[in-house]
């Protein structure tokens, strides 16, 4: 007993660094601002960075996060080389975190990041994040902070998670990128298809999240890395850290274990969606009449059951298979997250916020980059560079500078693309994957918000390009005409309620939770939001809605919350 009271205490311990004890900041003279104007501390824990035209105290209480300034700044005092007290901060803030700017008297700046707590599970979310940069910045050329302290345990002195990180040198690509030239922007293109050909090579032993060994408690589930990419016998891949897999407020309910990971092939990583979903589902968790049409309880149980069929297939030596390998993957890289040099823009110096990323199958994870978005129109597979519309000498002024702005993204992103055939064949390969099996785990890992009718159109064009797929046995899936018909009916206004709430972002300039930046006049944009409002529903026969049934599924209306 003696024994295993000191092995879970040292456990324990292991959630966080080898981190000196260290006593509270003595208090002094603090500067605290945010976007160039003084704060007081109450105002550092609050989220400010946006206001949110919907259920927006609901959206800053998930943000808020309160914990020991002094504390935090005595770790940042005694990090980093010599003892030197922090003198400033300056807050920023991203949608599942809050990052500090700590400068010390010496001259010195760190980072530290506190993890929202809808950012993903405790403890995991922050220990998984410091294995990830841990491990590129001791394994692969990957440029990313170097970590300096951390503590994943909310009870330390600092009263929450942290993360204490090297400043990323360099500057923000978006800050630089319309004054860079064409060459330099083909060249940090170019690098990155490079830096993810290297992470592509890693082999991982399984899906999940990437941990230190000694991260891993009590019933932990993991797998250790080969000694070939971890000579030092660090790292494990453990349970996912995605924030699928830990919603609170419905996993409390589901008495069944889910299997969280780490998963040792597609079919059981696929089996493990479907299971979860199930059990969610089986709570009676989705009652909102505000959301998209789900179908019927037992409809979403048998097409999840149809899915769990194709999914225990996909083992088998296809296609599919041979791009499914586990890779680590960037999946959020946009301007923001990216730092060049500010002498040589071309080289790209940091790539920052790995917060939430995965291990997962090849095909899941290859992606263009944020800033290199592809149209529907973009044809991929082929070496022809894009073109100007042929009704180019037709336009306008605005509209012809537009159609040069998308036609020199295309051919970025066609760059991009191409370059990825040369530096990262297998990600070249997984980009060429039929978006429908793709979307399969994605629409399985959302019947419990979005229902069945997308998890049931990829099932469709599954079971019409089996074959075609590598498949050497029948389809277990089959549709006759009438579920054909009837799936028809319910896609149409499947699309007809996500249309009304693309459009509604797309002129209100917002995302999925309503979220306004503070550079725009929030009063303004709610008058906006009113008003568009009021002429859908006028025109709401277009959307083969009524006005009711317009104001009801509308996305940044007031509802009560549970």
């Amino acid at each position: 007993m003696l024994l295993a009271h000191a092995l879970r205490a040292i456990n324990r311990r292991c959630w966080s660094t080898n981190e000196r004890s260290v006593s509270s900041q003595p208090s002094r003279a603090l500067t605290i601002t945010c976007q160039g104007k003084p704060i007081n501390r109450e105002e550092l824990f609050k989220y400010t960075n946006g206001r949110f035209l919907a259920n927006e105290k609901k959206a800053l209480d998930r943000r808020y996060v309160n914990f020991d300034v002094d504390r935090l700044c005595a770790v940042a005092a005694s990090t980093g080389g010599q003892h030197s007290p922090v003198c400033a901060i300056e807050k920023l803030e991203g949608g599942f975190s809050k990052a500090l700017l700590l400068c010390k008297e010496d001259g010195s700046e760190l980072i530290a990041k506190i993890p929202f707590s809808i950012a993903g599970p405790p403890k995991y979310t922050t220990a998984s994040e410091v294995a990830v940069l841990q491990y590129l910045h001791a394994h692969t050329q990957v440029p990313v902070p170097k970590v300096l302290a951390w503590n994943s345990d909310p009870s330390n002195p600092v009263s929450a998670e942290y993360i204490m990180m090297e400043k990323a040198p360099g500057i923000q690509l978006f800050k630089i990128w319309a004054e860079m030239s064409d060459w330099d922007q083909l060249c940090v293109v170019k690098q990155l298809t490079k830096l993810e050909g290297e992470m592509t090579e890693i082999r991982f032993p399984a899906s999940g999240s990437l941990y230190l060994r000694e991260s891993m408690v009590d019933d932990n589930k993991y797998v250790a890395l080969d000694r070939g990419v971890d000579p030092s016998g660090q790292f494990c891949i453990g349970p996912s850290c995605e924030r699928g897999w830990y919603a609170p407020a419905k996993i409390a309910s589901v008495h069944s274990r889910l299997n969280q990971g780490p998963w040792p092939d597609l079919s059981s990583f696929g089996i493990a969606l479907v299971d979860r979903e199930i059990a969610l589902l089986r709570q009676n968790l989705t009652t909102a009449t505000s959301g998209p049409p789900c179908g019927s309880f037992e409809e979403q149980i048998a097409v999840l059951k149809s899915t769990k069929e194709a999914m225990s297939r996909l083992n088998e030596s296809t296609f599919i298979n041979k791009v499914s390998e586990p890779v680590l993957w960037h999946t959020d890289l946009h301007m923001g997250n990216i730092y060049v040099s500010e002498e040589n823009p071309a080289n790209i110096v940091s790539l920052i916020d790995w917060q939430s990323n995965v291990v997962s199958p090849l095909f899941l994870q290859a992606r263009f980059p944020g800033f290199l978005p592809i149209e529907e129109y973009y044809s991929l597979g082929t070496t022809e560079l894009p073109k100007l519309p042929q009704n180019y000498d037709e336009m306008d002024a605005d509209d012809k500078e537009y159609a040069e702005y998308k036609l020199k993204e295309a051919k970025l992103a066609k760059v991009y693309e191409l370059s990825s055939a040369s530096e990262n064949n297998q990600a070249y390969k997984a980009l060429r994957i039929p978006s429908f099996v793709r979307e399969l785990f994605i629409r399985c890992g959302e019947v419990s918000e979005e229902g069945i009718v997308p998890l049931r159109a990829c099932l469709i064009e599954i079971s019409k390009t089996w074959t075609d797929l590598g498949f050497i046995d029948q389809c277990p899936v089959s549709f006759s005409e009438d579920d054909l018909q009837r799936h028809e009916r319910q896609f149409q206004e499947y699309r007809d309620y996500h249309k009304i709430h693309e459009l509604a972002r797309k002129i209100l300039g917002t995302d999925f939770e309503g979220w306004i930046t503070p550079q725009v006049d929030f009063a303004t944009k709610q008058q906006q939001n009113e008003a568009l409002l009021q002429e859908i529903m006028r025109r709401s026969a277009e959307y083969n809605k009524s006005p009711e049934e317009i104001r009801r599924i509308w996305p940044y209306l007031e509802r009560s919350q549970t």
